[in-house]
């Protein structure tokens, strides 16, 4: 890697370390929904770890990776299960644990754990892998040290990857100008306040990855959830206000619905990468829940171990 994209990728985790110790000026707010997990921001904010569900039913050891402020370790330990959380920074972590909100916690680099192959059973990352400037880097890094499988949850979608049409009309306007499509895909390109692209994601790149470097089982789950969207009714950090947040999941019943017959595709994807193949109970209850999943075929000019 050159000298310019060395510097891109450390001004990106550096923007992101710094954004993190700004929002201790804000932590009232940034832990509200935690002290006040009767609040509809605690239930929507939760509802997409739901996708955790099928691992959840014995004690396992996790490391939560762009936890910010520990919720998605807090949420884990409440299910009794063994959690560290990491970030970029512990600024907000070291305050949730002098909180008593979490137990354990360390900062970390996605692109260079301190952590030994193989040290957590899981691992998850939720609404972080599309910041990473290197995103494929962090996805090695966590599959190097988990046991059973790296679980990344809410990510976009790259909807290039979902809708043909799109493909097809992008393929005759390249003929013309690789940049007349932007007209029509608007957020082709898109960035966010804290300086990162937004990598949006896809199924077919996540199976490239897995079939290259010889795991065995993958499994992916459209959803729809988003603070941003459920922010749209002003319920995100107030007491719970039960009319309020039955209107906005009446709204997302709606969204969930029109995806599930086709007519648009989901907005996020949780995709889980597996080290090992996982049981057969597991493997139930990833299909009892909605989960897509898929054995992939061994590499014939490869001995397995």
């Amino acid at each position: 890697m050159d000298s310019k994209s060395k510097d891109q990728v450390h001004t990106s985790y550096s923007s992101h370390e710094a954004h993190i110790k700004n929002l201790l000026n804000e932590k009232d707010q940034i832990f509200f929904q935690l002290k006040n997990q009767d609040c509809a921001g605690y239930r929507i904010a939760t509802e997409s770890l739901k996708v955790l569900d099928p691992f959840l039913d014995s004690r396992n050891s996790w490391l939560t990776v762009g936890d910010n402020n520990g919720l998605e370790a807090n949420f884990l330990a409440m299910k009794e299960q063994n959690v560290v959380a990491s970030d970029i920074s512990d600024a907000l972590l070291a305050e949730a644990k002098a909180e008593g909100l979490i137990s354990e916690y360390s900062k970390q680099n996605v692109e260079k754990f301190t952590y030994e192959d193989n040290s957590f059973d899981y691992v998850t990352c939720k609404e972080s892998f599309h910041h990473f400037p290197r995103p494929y880097v962090g996805l090695y890094e966590m599959i190097r040290v988990c046991r059973k499988a790296v679980i990344l949850v809410a990510e976009p979608i790259d909807i290039l990857s979902k809708i043909s049409v799109l493909v097809l009309i992008k393929n005759l306007l390249d003929a013309i100008d690789p940049l007349l499509i932007n007209k029509i895909w608007k957020n082709r390109f898109s960035f966010e306040t804290v300086g990162n692209y937004v990598y949006k994601i896809s199924e077919r790149e996540v199976e490239k990855i897995a079939m290259g470097m010889g795991l065995p089982y993958l499994a992916f789950k459209g959803h729809n959830l988003t603070l941003e969207y459920w922010n749209i009714s002003g319920i995100l950090d107030v007491p719970f206000n039960k009319r309020a947040y039955k209107k906005a999941k009446r709204q997302w019943f709606l969204r969930n619905l029109i995806s599930a017959i086709g007519l648009l595709p989901y907005n996020q994807l949780c995709c889980v990468v597996f080290k090992e193949k996982p049981s057969e109970s597991v493997i139930e209850k990833l299909k009892s829940a909605g989960y897509k999943t898929i054995q992939l075929p061994h590499n014939p000019y490869l001995k397995q171990e």
